[in-house]
């Protein structure tokens, strides 16, 4: 088995305010699941966003963005906020690195930033510290806030990691055109060996997040080889339903195919 996959449905996010950003790719853009309407900083000093949240949060993600392994994110965390400071901090991370281990190309960052304990207030600012980012500025596609659901009894081995091409190809007598798409990811796994207790909690998430909520699914969360290329932010696209092979023991078998690599 592998330990401690999880999965997150981000709770109701919603934007405040940031400190300098290209109006054509405003803060808003942090809070929808359109992958291709990012977050753009202006430039690289002073960068941070404000959003508003008041459901408990015990993980925070940064999705697809353009930091690297050496950049940081400093989370914080109140009731009132005032000119863009959070006022007397309820929560406080410190800087936390961005990510660690292997990122290959064409894979994009996923910030996964376990707070250590649940947290419930309203207002969470997020700083980002990318200094010589060759790009110029502090860019994200997604952040998603919540509880994360973690399944004790993991995942099987067999579980496959595969991709979603949707380019279009015509052919034709020597010829082939192609409407090129990115490949996207996708994984599909065996959650076995629950007890009936986590099972019923597993069904009671799966029913909130039906087909129409996206979700993170980290299956190996805690491996820095593979964390940033296993992990992904989709949909679920097979109709879900569990098995009960034995008195308290259930398994099933989920897909989630990802919206961007």
């Amino acid at each position: 088995m592998i330990d401690n996959p999880f999965f997150l449905m981000s709770a109701p996010v919603a934007f405040e305010t940031t400190s300098f950003e290209i109006p054509a790719s405003p803060g808003v853009n942090l809070t929808n699941d359109n992958m291709d309407m990012d977050w753009r900083s202006q430039g690289l000093n002073g960068i941070y966003v404000v959003l508003r949240c008041t459901a408990p949060v015990d993980t925070i993600a940064v999705l697809h963005s353009n930091l690297r392994a050496s950049d940081t994110i400093r989370v914080r965390a109140g009731a009132s906020v005032s000119n863009g400071e959070i006022v007397s901090p309820v929560y406080d991370s410190g800087a936390v690195a961005a990510y660690e281990g292997n990122l290959f190309a064409p894979y994009t960052p996923k910030s996964m930033i376990d707070l250590g304990q649940t947290v419930q207030t309203v207002f969470w600012r997020l700083d980002f510290v990318s200094p010589g980012n060759p790009d110029g500025q502090v860019r994200a596609a997604r952040i998603l806030m919540g509880e994360r659901f973690e399944v004790s009894s993991g995942i099987d081995y067999n579980w496959k990691k595969g991709q979603i091409d949707d380019s279009v190809l015509t052919s034709g007598p020597n010829y082939e055109d192609v409407q090129e798409f990115a490949a996207r990811p996708t994984v599909k796994a065996k959650l076995g060996n629950m007890d009936e207790a986590t099972f019923n909690r597993f069904d009671a998430f799966m029913m909130a997040v039906g087909k129409s909520k996206p979700v993170l699914f980290a299956p190996e969360p805690d491996n820095p080889d593979t964390v940033q290329h296993w992990t992904v932010y989709g949909r679920f696209k097979v109709d879900w339903s569990g098995e009960n092979l034995y008195h308290n023991w259930w398994e099933t078998e989920i897909q989630v195919d990802g919206l961007r690599s």
